[in-house]
């Protein structure tokens, strides 16, 4: 019977131990065990800007101007700055030379950049455009700009003139404020709807709902026959930082 007993406290003994290290031993993983990473989140990415067409125009002896089209996909993402270059290459595939230039992109917007005075040896046949790391924004539920171009005519300027071609438009601010600088690009189209040439112009101090008349003038002959034009008007955000939330 004494035996027993003593056979039963030991088991006794034993389960109690076992139950101790093994107390001991979950304890010690949940208080020396690596913290887990708190959740990070992800940040939205935005798409790279379309490139729908680039090339590039005569505008004088040997000067040409490089334009193209490209397109912001994103709804709520616009760039207050971006570096964009253009590069010439002969039939070859020679590379003639590059131009550089700045400019901005709206959430969704799809525009059109000119870049003037650019001296060729001789004319490219092909114009490629890249465009450098975008300082992308975040804007939600951008509305858009109230900033239109109406009363657009053209035509060609009667011999002895010193222009060759000219654009007249009325350029509207309808937003709240005034803008110190609005940018503006003409695009002339053929018969075919191909663009054959290009200029841009900068108006200053547009007040808040001032209606100005103004002009695009070409001073040299390009090739083709004008049937209609396409004015571009735009403002940087970063110069109005209110305009985003009008």
């Amino acid at each position: 019977m004494n035996e027993s007993r003593r056979v039963l406290k030991r088991i006794f003994i034993a389960v109690v131990y076992l139950a101790v290290f093994a107390g001991l031993g979950t304890g010690g993983y949940f208080f020396f065990r690596p913290a887990s990473e708190p959740s990070v989140p992800s940040t939205p990415i935005a798409t790279s800007i379309e490139i729908i067409w680039s090339d590039a125009f005569v505008s004088g002896p040997n000067l040409y101007s490089a334009a193209a089209q490209i397109k912001n996909p994103n709804t709520n993402f616009g760039a207050n700055f971006l570096r964009y270059s253009f590069y010439f290459y002969d039939e070859n595939e020679t590379l003639l030379d590059s131009a550089t230039g700045d400019s901005f992109i709206w959430p969704g917007e799809s525009k059109y950049i000119v870049l003037g005075g650019i001296n060729l040896a001789k004319a490219p046949a092909k114009t490629i455009l890249k465009i450098e790391n975008p300082a992308w924004q975040e804007i939600e539920n951008f509305k858009g700009i109230n900033l239109t171009v109406g009363n657009v005519s053209f035509k060609k300027e009667a011999g002895g003139s010193d222009k060759f071609f000219s654009v007249n438009f009325t350029a509207s601010n309808d937003t709240l404020f005034d803008l110190s600088r609005v940018y503006i690009t003409a695009i002339v189209l053929d018969g075919d709807k191909m663009p054959i040439a290009a200029a841009s112009t900068l108006l200053e101090n547009l007040k808040s709902k001032e209606n100005r008349p103004f002009l695009i003038p070409w001073f040299s002959a390009f090739p083709g026959m004008p049937a209609g034009v396409i004015l571009n008007i735009s403002a940087n955000l970063r110069e109005t930082p209110a305009l985003i939330g009008q």
